[in-house]
């Protein structure tokens, strides 16, 4: 079925005139995550997971994945002769170079309008012809239909600033330069809004434009409310329709342009830049979204309230439960329900629980028909998170789920060591998340292993929850930039892990928000705040691999969990809590 789907684009390939053709997993705002309309790779390839890149010539077709999904993509696709690419294994090249190395002075078809500019610089860069073509909609049957949520609109108790007075900051720093902002999650803040485009994570599709003293947001008016519209209008917000939009930018002359060239799709750069003085930035509204202010924060202190009494729960019914009638599907189920029924509006993202070997795959998603029986034994990963008013979570637990082999806790207790360790760190304003990085990793690379995915990225307040630009890993960060500073009101998951595949996984998360500690005369100096309160699950313990320190803060974490979530819970739910998070010696 796919090699025919392949080769019916082959030929749309010949018809526009292209060697190759290049397509991504994102959007027309270059989403991490995006609406089922977008999800083409999956229909010429059968591969599901988040992210890839697909490249087809008139012979082969090469995925491209990240460690995440290099199982999925193994079982997915190599079975009808897709090549897989391994991101991250010797001789492995990237999209770029592979397009570099094989297409030099041949023209590549890309969709512009999925398509980052910067992409598509670099290939005009390295002698490949990037010719925007549509090879690929005409082919696709029963597509899902394009997005069209209806927005709402957040109150001040949950956003802390008004929209007038983000608008009125914006124009402040961009002085009468003109900014195109695509990233929905960007503008969804800045106009405390959201929507309900794109599974599990609360936008709607559009575009924004900043002229002198104007804002313009592009989308369709069906989406707002007639209360919404009188609130846009009446803090100066210009509706124009979403279908509009590049036409809109062919009235843009002579301008200094402010746009993000890895979030902005290279149509948008095709009709601006002849006419106009085109500058590359990290969006302001970025920068400002990803440092949360004083509600946001002490919002997302109560947002893991919530999650922790779920958690809590969720781990004593595992415990207590007979789970041989149960698959990974039915646990993730059960946890989602359970979020629901306590304050969640949503999940973060579609569950992932991975039972023995299936928890070495890093976003393994388990379906209804295909997930793994359980048994009263081994362990159980599972990463998961909620959307609350109060903010967004996002945790990993690996927990026992009946007897577990001694190698399995002392490899438990080392990703949690430098979980832990990350955490406790106190640094000087300006230190990366790059340079933090090595903390959780030191213990595993003593033992000569590693994981392939960051130690942490950014989370977003009831947004994305994988927000740029703050990251913590051994690399560039997920919009290839390098040595972005950690920052007050930043927060950033702590997620070590290690995966033997064909064996089992392990993973620790926690969320951190950065805060300031002190100034002196060496600097500004800041630290970590733990904002999750779940235990970890202390039978999976080696306490031989743990130092003093480590026990301590533990011990020190355990108890302010029990303190912090005691209130809510039965007295019957908080003894079992007291004995999960009892310290250790």
């Amino acid at each position: 079925m796919y090699q025919k789907r392949l080769d019916y684009l082959r030929l749309e390939m010949k018809k526009a005139g292209v060697e190759a053709y290049y397509l991504g997993t994102s959007d027309y705002h270059l989403c991490e995550y995006v609406p089922e309309y977008f999800r083409t790779i999956a229909w010429f390839t059968g591969f599901t997971g988040s992210a890839a890149s697909l490249i087809v010539d008139y012979e082969d077709a090469y995925l491209f994945v990240d460690g995440r999904y290099h199982l999925q993509a193994e079982e997915q696709c190599a079975p009808y002769g897709i090549r897989i690419v391994k991101l991250g294994t010797t001789g492995a090249l990237p999209p770029l170079a592979f397009l570099k190395k094989n297409y030099a002075g041949k023209a590549v078809g890309i969709d512009g309008r999925r398509t980052s500019v910067s992409f598509g610089k670099q290939l005009k860069k390295d002698k490949v012809r990037p010719v925007s073509v549509d090879c690929y909609s005409s082919l696709i049957e029963d597509r899902a239909p394009y997005p069209s949520s209806k927005a709402y609109e957040l109150s001040l108790e949950y956003t802390g600033k008004s929209r007038a007075k983000k608008l009125k900051d914006l124009f402040y720093i961009l002085s009468g330069r003109t900014h195109v902002l695509s990233s929905p999650e960007a503008i969804c803040w800045l106009l405390n809004l959201r929507g309900d485009d794109i599974a599990h994570t609360p936008v709607f599709l559009s575009y924004m434009v900043f002229t002198k003293g104007e804002a313009y947001l592009i989308a369709d008016l069906e989406r707002f409310d007639e209360e919404i519209l009188d609130h846009l209008y009446d803090d100066g917000i210009i509706i124009r329709p979403y279908d509009s939009f590049y036409d809109f930018l062919e009235n843009i002359h002579d301008q200094d342009v402010l746009l993000d060239e890895e979030r902005t799709n290279y149509e948008t750069y095709s009709r601006l830049e002849r006419r106009n003085h085109l500058y590359n930035f990290l969006s302001v509204v970025d920068e400002m979204k990803a440092m949360k202010n004083q509600t946001e924060r002490e919002n997302s202190q109560k947002a893991h309230v919530y999650d922790g009494v779920t958690m809590v729960r969720f781990i004593r019914w595992l415990k207590e439960n007979d789970l041989s009638s149960y698959t990974e599907y039915d646990i993730a189920e059960k946890l989602d329900q359970m979020r629901r029924d306590y304050h969640a509006i949503d999940t973060s993202f579609g569950s992932i629980v991975g039972y023995e070997e299936n928890s070495t795959v890093v976003h393994y998603a388990p379906t209804k028909e295909g997930s793994k029986k359980l048994e009263n034994k081994g362990i159980l990963l599972i990463d998961s998170g909620g959307h609350y008013l109060e903010g967004t979570t996002d945790i990993t637990r690996t927990v026992s789920i009946g007897d577990v082999d001694p190698e399995v806790r002392k490899w438990f207790t080392l990703v949690l060591r430098g979980m832990l360790e990350l955490s406790d760190v106190h640094f000087l304003y300006g230190t990366s998340g790059r340079s933090l990085d090595v903390l959780a990793r030191k213990e595993l690379w003593r033992q000569h292993v590693n994981y392939l995915h960051g130690t942490g990225h950014g989370v977003g307040y009831l947004l994305s929850v994988h927000e740029a630009p703050p990251s913590i890993r051994s690399g560039s960060n997920s919009l290839g930039r390098e040595d972005m500073p950690l920052r007050e009101g930043h927060i950033v998951s702590d997620e070590p892990g290690i995966y033997f595949n064909g064996r089992f996984g392990i993973r620790c998360e926690n969320l951190l928000l950065v805060e300031k500690e002190d100034e002196n005369e060496y600097g500004e100096f800041l630290h970590f705040h733990t904002l999750t309160l779940v235990p970890f699950d202390l039978d999976l313990i080696d306490r031989d691999y743990l130092s003093e320190e480590n026990v301590r803060v533990l011990n020190a974490y355990h108890q302010r969990v029990y303190e912090t979530l005691r209130p809510y819970l039965s007295d019957e739910e908080a003894e079992y809590l007291k004995h999960i998070a009892r310290s250790i010696a």
